[in-house]
């Protein structure tokens, strides 16, 4: 058994390392936590980047979310087969096959609406082009850049885009989507500020739009950080992305939050240097990524003042105050990023209350495509 700061593991030695695992006790309490902040599980758009997972996507379905946002064509393709009510895929699609794809997983799913997002006249153009093609009408929101500086339209130009998309048969001119995620904010007061500066250039424009006979039916906006304000004011939706899993990056920078770590990866002690006062293990870059500075990728339970110190794809090493534990000693590490340390693992393994693999989660939309 390893068991550490509350987390269970029955049998290790079970499990080839580094396998991801997902603790179903952490997951329930973290939905059931979202849908509350939320004001009900029907205000959330919850973006399923971060777990790719069907099993994972039908818990959130039966929880009741109002829908499901998506990065990827593959993603759409998984909530709508789990049968979300709505679906947004957030990802401006420009070539054409793929706007075909998303036009067909829209047919085929007559009973999940599914919004398109656009920002620039050629979206529109393409999107337009195959939906009148396929005789099927697409919903559209305008992706609006709230200073991501990533995509999406400023506020000046949304008259002329939502006109744009009016004018056109096979589309439905549904509302806007809006991601803040620039704004990492940890003071309360300060991240309440900032959601409501974009939700009162959201209204007024709206407003605006309606005065003149254009429909603005659907606001989506927030991220992990913000998505309470926005999911609690009247006619939004809040769209969390990092809140079902959790980690070990956001729980530093926002200690309000009252989520748990859902996923950590087992690990294992390959080797040990009392010299240099290390250990080496199999958390290497194929186990969690890369995209947080090296001190940040992995907090290992139940060992506080343990860094990583480097990586190589099959190795992590980490200093390691105090004694050191022995070769072959099983650790637990929670992902600095949790979103692409899924792309690295085929699936999780579901871990219950008692520390027993309960269930295997494949990572169904891993593939981009």
């Amino acid at each position: 058994m390893l068991e550490t700061v509350g987390y269970k593991v029955a049998d290790p030695d079970s499990l080839e390392t580094p396998a991801m695992l997902l603790f179903e006790e952490q997951l329930e309490y973290n939905i059931t936590t979202m849908c509350d902040m939320a004001g009900g599980a029907e205000n959330l758009m919850v973006h399923v980047k971060t777990h790719k997972s069907a099993a994972v996507t039908r818990r959130l379905v039966e929880a009741g979310v109002g829908g499901l946002k998506c990065a990827t064509l593959r993603e759409l393709q998984m909530v709508l087969e789990a049968g979300t009510p709505e679906a947004i895929l957030a990802y401006p699609q420009v070539q054409r096959s793929k706007v075909e794809r998303l036009v067909a997983l829209a047919a085929e799913h007559p009973d999940s609406t599914v919004f398109a997002i656009v920002s620039v006249a050629e979206h529109i153009d393409v999107l337009a082009s195959v939906a009148e093609s396929a005789k099927q009408t697409i919903d559209v929101l305008l992706d609006i850049d709230v200073g991501t500086r990533r995509t999406g339209v400023g506020w000046d130009g949304v008259e002329a885009m939502d006109r744009n998309i009016a004018e056109r048969a096979q589309l439905n001119a549904a509302g806007f989507h809006m991601y803040d995620g620039h704004e990492h904010v940890a003071d309360l007061q300060q991240r309440a500020a900032a959601a409501q500066v974009h939700m009162d250039a959201a209204n007024r424009v709206a407003g605006s739009l309606r005065e003149q006979g254009l429909p603005v039916d659907r606001l989506v906006g927030g991220n992990t950080f913000s998505f309470p304000y926005y999911a609690r004011a009247a006619g939004y939706h809040g769209s969390p992305g990092a809140c079902t899993h959790w980690d070990a990056n956001y729980d530093r920078a926002t200690e309000d939050m009252p989520f748990r770590w859902a996923v950590a990866v087992l690990c294992q002690i390959v080797d040990r240097h009392p010299q240099h006062q290390t250990v080496t293990t199999d958390l290497g870059l194929k186990a969690v990524p890369p995209d947080s500075d090296m001190a940040s990728r992995a907090h290992v339970l139940g060992r506080e003042g343990w860094q990583l110190l480097r990586q190589n794809e099959e190795h992590g090493v980490f200093h390691c105050p105090g004694s050191l534990p022995a070769v072959g000693e099983y650790l637990l590490a929670v992902p600095g990023h949790v979103c692409p340390t899924a792309m690295l693992h085929p699936g999780c393994f579901l871990v219950d209350a008692a520390g027993d693999v309960i269930d295997f989660y494949p990572h169904t939309a891993r593939d981009r495509q």
